[in-house]
């Protein structure tokens, strides 16, 4: 099984047997535009189940949002069908749906994973793809560029108090002590400043909570690759970027590719 927590995907749609969805998962991964859905040395497509799961949970929001005319566009929901879009594309450029069937079993999900369809295979079942909208992101495009008149203030009492997030330091800098790893970390943050000036794809959006932040490298140990990234949100009040915590580059990945491929020379699988 990919995933054993229970999200929003769960109360919606049934997904077992595991074996069955985990192949279609798999099978799904083969039919993309290229692109790694593992880390390194796995190939359990954790990247690609993780990304259907809170892709829906966007689209579930956005649905109770939206005007009831507009929720058949995000969510389709028939009486025997139901499917939404999952923002992916296949190899031809084609679309991919998440298509379900009427759950039978009584005081379970309403609906049954079948299938990842194309618009095309979609239409054939009687559902008009064409008509469901991608998850969205982009309502406001200044999120994503970084502000360099803000200064980055990090929240250092969760980044190194909170022993959770203080682990994720890499283990040869925590042994040096929470004074050693808060002046490394600033003087990261100030060389990578420098990066964005030299290279605004340094900055990586990510959706964490409902809203968009933007994800920098820390460069601890190795000046060419970076051992974590600080997650920061901009402050309209103050003009300051507050950082919030330290993410491993795998946290990091994960939660930048619900919006599109990381197009960086830093974060990749």
């Amino acid at each position: 099984m990919l995933t054993s927590n229970r999200h929003e995907l769960d109360n919606w749609v049934n997904r077992r047997p595991w074996h069955r969805y985990d192949a279609s998962i798999a099978s799904l991964a083969s039919t993309l535009l290229p692109e790694k859905w593992s880390y390194d040395g796995r190939a359990d497509y954790r990247i690609l189940s993780n990304y259907i799961i809170y892709t829906f949970d966007k689209l579930r929001n956005e649905y109770s949002e939206a005007p009831e005319a507009e929720r058949p566009k995000i969510l389709y929901e028939g009486a025997e069908k139901a499917c939404f879009n999952t923002g992916l594309f296949d190899k031809n450029w084609q679309p991919i749906f998440f298509y379900c069937i009427r759950n039978r079993t009584p005081d379970k999900q309403p609906w049954d994973f079948q299938s990842f369809q194309t618009a095309y295979t979609l239409n054939k079942l009687g559902i008009n793809g064409a008509e469901l909208r991608r998850a969205d992101y982009f309502s406001n495009p200044s999120d994503l560029v970084f502000d360099f008149r803000c200064a980055i203030i990090p929240q250092w009492d969760h980044i190194l108090d909170e022993e959770e997030n203080f682990r994720r330091i890499p283990e040869n800098i925590r042994t040096l002590g929470k004074d050693a790893c808060q002046y490394l970390i600033t003087g990261s943050i100030e060389r990578t400043i420098q990066r964005i000036r030299a290279n605004y794809k340094t900055v990586i959006p990510q959706w964490f909570k409902g809203r968009i932040q933007l994800l920098i490298p820390l460069y601890l140990t190795n000046g060419d690759k970076p051992d974590l990234a600080l997650a920061i949100s901009k402050n309209e009040t103050t003009m300051q970027y507050l950082g919030h915590t330290c993410l491993t580059c795998e946290m990091a990945y994960n939660n930048a590719r619900l919006i599109a491929r990381p197009e960086s020379y830093w974060l990749d699988p």
